[in-house]
């Protein structure tokens, strides 16, 4: 299988919020360690972030172009969210039907980390989800400004449940 691998952000103008914990730096180290796992596995991944961008739109278009040009089989893009402090859980935003099966996988493998099941939202209103050419899901992990997902937050942990859940659908 062919991933495509957004770690979200990370790339100024375009930069992730701000909790207790820093929003690209999740995104950065789980993400980096997602395509080692699934490079081990023998996936082929394509990794979407950019390098530079002038504008966030820039860098969200050069992700998906990315994606489209190495006629990737799925896209998946990493992300934390960050609300109120009080809002906490795990969500993956899809839009079409195979990718609603994939982000259901990956949000089944995170939530038996402990985190609360925020569900599978409609992503039609997500740039790189709307703008990718493959079934696409971007994933929040959990919140980086809630005490009760920072207490169980843990990188190793939730590289290995999205690697769990892309791999649960598909074989080498």
């Amino acid at each position: 299988m062919k991933i495509g691998i957004d770690i979200g952000h990370n790339c100024p103008p375009d930069t992730g919020c701000k909790g207790i914990k820093c929003e690209d730096d999740l995104n950065l180290n789980v993400g980096n360690k997602v395509i080692e796992k699934l490079k081990t596995l023998g996936h082929q991944v394509v990794p979407c972030q950019p390098t530079n961008a002038d504008t966030v739109k820039a860098s969200l278009t050069k992700r998906c172009a990315t994606a489209n040009a190495a006629n990737v089989d799925i896209f998946v893009s990493i992300h934390f969210n960050c609300f109120n402090g009080q809002a906490n859980g795990t969500e993956v935003y899809a839009m079409s039907e195979v990718g609603k099966k994939i982000a259901k996988s990956v949000l089944d493998e995170i939530i038996k980390l402990g985190f609360n099941n925020r569900g599978i939202k409609d992503g039609s209103k997500l740039f790189v989800l709307k703008n990718t050419i493959m079934p696409a899901i971007l994933i929040e992990g959990c919140f980086v400004d809630s005490q009760k997902d920072m207490k169980l937050y843990n990188e190793e942990a939730m590289a290995n449940a999205i690697v769990q859940g892309l791999i649960n659908n598909y074989s080498c």
